[in-house]
């Protein structure tokens, strides 16, 4: 059950299905039909490789990372769910419209620009090695692929998904910060000047704080939008939720603690505003 449970959470299977509530949510915040399955496919799929692959090149982590060294054991088991999501990817691709190309098109390059060497600067390569940026790219990053390319082919941008829009970055900026700050010390290490490096640690919680009440005034104008009573109080409930799991986790350098349950936020919050929409 246990080695299971690794797999599930470290092969990064959770985060992959996290990557498809969210998309869903996006789909019931704006009122907009659902996308197809091929499409959810992909998006499952493309998580489910970009982790995969991330972990099956990886050659060097924090010496105290339990999924570094689960990764290190289990090299097949990430060539199996990488093999699986390029079979996703190429099966969901087919039944993408034009627009989702275009949106895909702009992840891809931005996604490659993070994470691989091709910026023309002496010692800074990627845009990862730029504190300030790397959190401010993979929060925009999780914000595209969870709002603009679920609805890209369903909606203009209105007022409704401007409003969505924001309320998802603030929400992934906060987890993205929690995460900086469990990595604070390699990074200071690496010389990357991530917030919580710059900054400090006591600041850096402060910040995540005033993003979780920047969420929660956002959710209220997207109630006064939608007047959907029981997803803003999804909302309120996701909020809280989360202040509580990140203060947990403060003193517990876990990498099953923060991928189960900082990353369950994102599941979480797509179920309470899934619960919510139940009319």
């Amino acid at each position: 059950m246990k080695s299971a449970f690794q797999t599930f959470i470290y092969g990064a299977i959770f985060i992959s299905l996290c990557t498809v509530g969210l998309c869903m949510e996006t789909s019931l915040l704006l009122d907009v039909p659902f996308n197809s399955f091929y499409f959810y496919l992909l998006v499952f799929s493309a998580t489910l490789g970009q982790y995969n692959i991330h972990y099956y090149i990886k050659r060097d982590a924090n010496p105290d990372s339990d999924r570094f060294f689960w990764s290190i054991r289990h090299r097949k088991t990430h060539l199996v769910l990488n093999i699986l999501g390029a079979a996703g990817v190429l099966t969901g691709l087919f039944h993408l419209k034009p627009k989702n190309f275009m949106v895909l098109a702009i992840i891809a390059i931005i996604t490659i620009l993070y994470s691989f060497p091709f910026l023309p600067f002496r010692k800074k390569k990627r845009l990862k090695d730029f504190g300030l940026l790397k959190i401010l790219t993979l929060s925009y990053v999780w914000t595209l692929i969870t709002v603009w390319f679920p609805v890209v082919t369903l909606t203009r941008i209105t007022p409704d998904f401007q409003v969505v829009f924001i309320q998802r970055f603030i929400f992934m900026f906060a987890l993205c910060l929690a995460f900086d700050i469990r990595d604070a010390a390699s990074d200071g290490r690496d010389g990357i000047r991530t917030l919580p490096v710059a900054l400090g640690i006591r600041k850096s919680y402060l910040i995540i704080n005033v993003s979780l009440v920047l969420f929660l005034a956002v959710s209220i104008l997207q109630f006064s939008q939608s007047h959907q009573f029981m997803q803003l109080n999804g909302m309120i409930v996701s909020a809280l939720a989360t202040y509580f799991i990140i203060e947990y986790a403060k003193n517990r350098n876990s990498d099953m603690l923060y991928l189960a349950c900082v990353d369950g936020m994102m599941l979480l919050q797509a179920i309470l505003v899934g619960t919510g929409s139940i009319h």
